[in-house]
Formats: C-alpha cells, sequence, structure tokens
C-alpha cells in the first residue's frame, strides 16, 4: 500500500469512531465493495456537514455528530432537505460558520453546481443503504422511508466542446509544454524575490522539474507520480509500473523527451539524504522530517501551482498537466485507443473529451463543407460571360 493510502486509510480509522454506528455500517458496505479510503473520507465530510446543519437547525436533539439516530433521519421531509440544499447554496455568505469550525478563504467562495451535486449524491447513497440495503437483527432495513428519493438535482451536462473550451485556457499547448519546463528548470529563479525561496528553488529545481516534465511525458495522475518506487522506473523500456485508480495494475510508458529530466533527477537524488531503505522516486525535505522521505501530493500540487502562476497561467494544475500530455498526443497521434491504453481510462468516452479541446481540425471542417469554389475566369455570378 502506498504512504498516501496509508495515510488515507489510517485517517478514516480515526474520524469513524466521531460518526453514528449507522455510518460505520455504510462505510464497511463501501470497504467490501472496494471503495478508496480517499473516496470514504469525502463521504465522512459531507456526512458531517450535514450533520452539523441538522443540530443547528433543531432538527436533532443530539449534542455532537455521533448522537444523531436513525429515528432523527426517518423523520426528515422534503422540504428539511431542500432548506439544506438552499443553505449550501448560500453558505458562502457567512463563511459556512455552522458547517466548519475555523473559517478560511475558501469558506466564503460560492459552491459550484458539481459540489452541490456531489453533496446531495453522498446522502442519497446513505440514505439508500439505510433504507434499502441494509439489515437489522429481524430482516427489516434501518430506515422504514428514503426522503431523499424526493429530491433532484437539475445539473446542466456540458457538451464535449464546452467542456474542452474550458480546457483549452488552462492547459499546455505545443511549444508551450517546453517553455514551461524550461522556465521550472532555468526562469522561475528570477522571480525568487528573497534568498529563501531562491535557495529552496535551486535545491529542488531537478526533482520539480522532472516531476513536472514525467507527468508532461505521459499523462500521469499525481498520484501515480508520488507513489513511485524507484524499483517501478524502467529505464531501459522507459515505462513505470504503477497501481491506477480502481486498483488496476498498469505498466505506461513516458518519452525520451521525459526520460532526460528523470535521469538528471536521479544523478542528485542523493543529495535529499533518504533514510535507509527509502525506496521512494520523489523525495523531500522538511524542518520536522531532515532525512528524505516520498513527497506528498498536496506539496506537488503546491508547487506546480507556484510556478504555473509565475509563467503567466494561474488556471494550469498538476492535473492539467495530464489533460496537456492528452491533447498533445491526440494533436499528433489521432488515435484515442492507444491514448486509452496510456492513460488508463476504462471508457474510451473518458479518454475522446480530449479529441475536442483543441477545435482547429473542427473548424477547418466546418469551413471545407461550406466552402465555395472558385469561378472560372470567364464566369461572373456563376453565368458564363457570353451568355449576360
Amino acid at each position: 500500500m502506498s504512504t498516501t493510502k496509508q495515510r488515507d486509510a489510517q485517517q478514516l480509522l480515526g474520524r469513524i469512531p466521531h460518526f453514528p454506528w449507522f455510518v460505520e455500517k455504510f462505510i464497511n458496505h463501501k470497504k467490501a465493495k472496494k471503495a478508496s479510503a480517499s473516496t470514504l473520507l469525502a463521504y465522512l465530510r459531507d456526512y458531517e456537514f450535514f450533520f452539523r446543519w441538522m443540530i443547528a437547525e433543531g432538527l436533532s436533539e443530539a449534542r455532537t455528530i455521533k448522537e444523531v439516530t436513525l429515528t432523527e433521519l426517518n423523520q426528515l421531509r422534503k422540504e428539511s432537505i431542500e432548506g439544506y440544499l438552499i443553505y449550501l447554496q448560500e453558505s458562502h455568505l457567512y463563511q459556512r460558520a455552522v458547517l466548519v469550525d475555523n473559517p478560511t478563504k475558501s469558506s466564503r467562495k460560492e459552491y459550484s453546481d458539481h459540489t452541490l451535486a456531489r453533496k446531495i449524491s453522498s446522502l442519497k447513497s446513505l440514505f439508500y443503504y439505510l433504507s434499502a440495503l441494509s439489515e437489522d437483527e429481524h430482516g427489516e432495513s434501518y430506515l422504514t422511508r428514503n426522503v431523499m428519493a424526493k429530491i433532484e438535482m437539475n445539473v446542466e451536462e456540458a457538451t464535449p466542446l464546452a467542456r474542452a473550451n474550458t480546457i483549452r485556457s488552462k492547459i499546455l499547448i505545443d511549444e508551450q509544454i517546453q517553455r514551461f519546463v524550461d522556465f521550472v528548470s532555468h526562469g522561475y529563479a528570477a522571480h525568487c524575490d528573497t534568498k529563501k525561496k531562491l535557495e529552496s528553488h535551486q535545491r529542488n529545481r531537478l526533482r520539480d522539474t522532472a516531476i513536472v516534465a514525467l507527468i508532461l511525458s505521459g499523462g500521469f495522475r499525481v498520484s501515480e507520480v508520488i507513489n513511485l518506487n524507484l524499483s517501478d522506473v524502467i529505464l531501459e523500456k522507459n515505462q513505470l509500473r504503477m497501481v491506477r485508480k480502481g486498483k488496476k495494475e498498469d505498466a505506461p510508458f513516458f518519452s525520451d523527451w521525459g526520460k532526460q529530466y528523470l535521469l538528471e533527477y536521479l544523478a542528485q537524488r542523493d543529495r535529499y539524504r533518504p533514510a535507509d531503505g527509502e525506496d521512494a522516486l520523489f523525495l523531500a525535505v522538511s524542518a520536522t522530517k531532515p532525512a528524505g522521505h516520498r513527497i506528498e501530493l498536496r506539496s506537488v500540487q503546491k508547487l506546480v501551482k507556484k510556478y504555473a502562476t509565475a509563467f503567466g497561467i494561474p488556471d494550469l494544475s498538476v492535473h492539467k498537466l495530464r489533460h496537456s500530455f492528452a491533447t498533445q498526443f491526440l494533436r499528433i497521434n489521432p488515435d484515442p485507443h492507444q491514448l486509452q491504453a496510456q492513460l488508463g481510462h476504462s471508457k474510451i468516452e473518458t479518454t475522446m473529451q480530449y479529441a475536442h479541446v483543441l477545435e482547429d481540425r473542427l473548424i477547418d471542417a466546418v469551413n471545407r463543407t461550406t466552402h465555395r469554389v472558385s469561378e472560372p475566369d470567364d464566369q461572373v455570378d456563376g453565368i458564363p460571360k457570353h451568355d449576360q
């Protein structure tokens, strides 16, 4: 099990005791279906919000979320759930004070339709389990009615072209790919306004460049990259052994271009002074952990955002690097099935979203459809001159 998965699993075990027993039953049900720890943690976050709201609204007599009862869930009315949805829609206006103990800047941001739909979907999953899939000692379901079945979410589904248009401004295209990697390697130093920032950049420059280039050269997820061990890298074949989303074992490739940056980092990896037996490919050090240890997902997300902002594309995220690779792949190799295999997608429909990102070919095709054929010199408005 990777370090990230171990951490999530431990965090899940630590949080479960703070929830009602029936939530633990639901989590165990999902575990049996091989749901990931990160997914289950997301469920718990959504349930904590909802139970806190119930307590604040007087819909539960509980003092803590652990004390919320099945009877109270059974007594919820459709009007109450619609009230919760309205609260979520407006909660940014007062920093979600009921839902979080320590409001941050993100508490002032309005929830997107996607986030709202996810929070309601989480509740639907719980209530469906409690009313249809659970079983007490008498063989009866825990809930006798499912109020969430009466709640509909009207989320407009964007077309592939609309999604592609949104993605286009947030990815790297053509020569931008090389320019961004060069910026990480050589250009960012000019943006370091303190000696401490410059020293940090110089210390991690080769590592950061290798991470960015590796993702851009193979379209890997950030979780896949940080969980790589030295033993997972097959340099002679430009190949990586990894466990992908859905716990699928895979061995995708990376390009010769990305390999050169990886080799430069590997030549300097020992500078992080890893602890004995530390096999993580990408290392980090900190004041509390001076020995080289596996870099964390959040750290990679933050470093990419730092470089992207200085580069002039602040919306470029670490996941958009994966999008950049996929878009460029289809631009040069118009074979979505090859890309599907490289990205580890289960469905070709997921891969096809990238076919629309660079719509220049589509524009050309549209223009060709109604292109006016050039008229011969001896015609005017399609009529031969001698007939006029």
